[in-house]
């Protein structure tokens, strides 16, 4: 072996020190690792032992150390490799990083071999090199990349699933948009048609007649109407969601100016306490947001009772968190989650009319914000709608 394995004759110090010096120091954390791991001297000794090694061996600490290494290999060939390897790492140059890794026949206690991969590099401790060895199974660390290969073709047919579902869902929006925007000018031709048709024959109708006129004419009132709101809600799916700093409290005026009329019919009270003075977010989202939450916050209003609506902001540390309370005719908990799915209405259009989409886009916009929106209520006592606005999003 050349001098280089221990430094200078002159500086080294004996074997049974070194020994003594290096199974103290690596005891410990030899012991506490999950691998299996092995110290060598430049003679081959082995001078440090963990339990793993002892699992993967079979092997105990007190039989094993300061037995040769070379003793454990099975076949003269891995004996070569090793001692190849072993020869690499002890000329290298001063203070290199260089790191071995291999695979190797090792005879058990058992007296079977066992095929392990070995990775070791070279160290420096008491003016000796020592040489550190890992142990795992081959066949676990196969196992193990054969798992990590399933979930990797498990999670790119879950991509392509979502693509699919992606595309699925935009062409369906992209539909719904053509189709609501080509049905208004049929549908206000024939409402038209339906009034002229109704004046030129109003002296000549009976009762009946002019009853399924009226079927006629609020049948095409209503799909209008529906119309509007899949236009309305393909448009917050479809349009880009540019955002920028904006002040809550300016959204909420102009909210509450274009809400004027209905609030002055019932006679409702607004009051809005504690804004963030500035938040990021697409303004025309945002004003539909709280457009919509107020609306219906002013609709569902107990007819017993003036409307009061409290609109409410708080800061935490990723988001801000708004909350529009009411003292309405609440909701049952059973349609908590269920008021938000699209055309849903829990009440006869003729007692509440509208078409069930106004809280769907309300959580449309909150997702694009990378927030979420939920609801508490008390039933016949009001209703508490809170979203999340997250603080930090891509600016365009």
């Amino acid at each position: 072996m050349t001098s280089n394995l221990a430094g200078e004759p002159s500086n080294q110090v004996s074997n049974n020190t070194a020994f003594q010096e290096t199974d103290t120091n690596f005891k410990q954390p030899l012991g506490n690792s999950s691998q299996g791991l092995i110290v060598i001297n430049h003679l081959y000794q082995i001078i440090g032992w963990n339990p793993a090694a002892t699992h993967f061996t079979g092997y105990n600490r007190e039989d094993i150390m300061g037995s040769s290494i070379l003793d454990l290999l099975f076949s003269a060939q891995d004996k070569t490799a090793f001692k190849a390897d072993f020869e690499r790492l002890a000329n290298q140059v001063e203070n290199s990083e260089d790191y071995y890794e291999s695979t190797a026949d090792i005879l058990t206690q058992s007296g079977r071999p066992e095929t392990v991969i070995l990775q070791w590099n070279r160290m420096e401790l008491v003016g000796v090199y020592i040489f550190n060895i890992c142990i795992s199974n081959l066949s676990e660390s196969h196992n193990l990349l054969s798992s990590l290969h399933d979930k990797e073709l498990e999670l790119a047919r879950k991509e392509k699933e979502l693509a699919k579902l992606t595309s699925s869902n935009q062409q369906l929006e992209s539909f719904a948009y053509v189709a609501s925007h080509d049905l208004k000018e049929p549908l206000r031709s024939i409402g038209n048609f339906t009034q002229l048709l109704g004046k030129r024959l109003e002296t000549k109708l009976d009762d009946t007649d002019k009853e399924f006129f009226g079927f006629v004419t609020s049948g095409v009132k209503n799909m209008n109407s529906l119309i509007e709101d899949l236009l309305t809600y393909s448009r917050v799916n479809s349009g880009k969601n540019e955002v920028m700093a904006i002040h809550p409290a300016d959204s909420l005026s102009i909210v509450i100016n274009s809400l004027n009329q209905r609030i002055v019919e019932t006679d409702a009270q607004i009051d809005i306490k504690d804004l963030p003075e500035t938040i990021i977010g697409n303004p025309t989202k945002i004003k539909q947001l709280f457009q919509n939450l107020i609306a219906n916050a002013i609709k569902f209003q107990n007819p017993a009772l003036r409307p009061v609506i409290t609109v409410t902001g708080r800061e935490e540390k990723h988001q801000w968190v708004f909350s529009i309370s009411d003292n309405g005719i609440g909701i049952k908990e059973e349609y908590y989650q269920k008021v938000f799915g699209i055309f849903t209405k829990l009440h006869h259009k003729s007692v509440y009319p509208g078409s069930g989409i106004g809280l769907s886009v309300c959580q449309r916009i909150v997702e694009q914000h990378d927030g979420k929106i939920w609801v508490d209520s008390v039933f016949g006592k009001g209703t508490n709608f809170h979203f999340s606005i997250a603080k930090t999003l891509c600016t365009s």
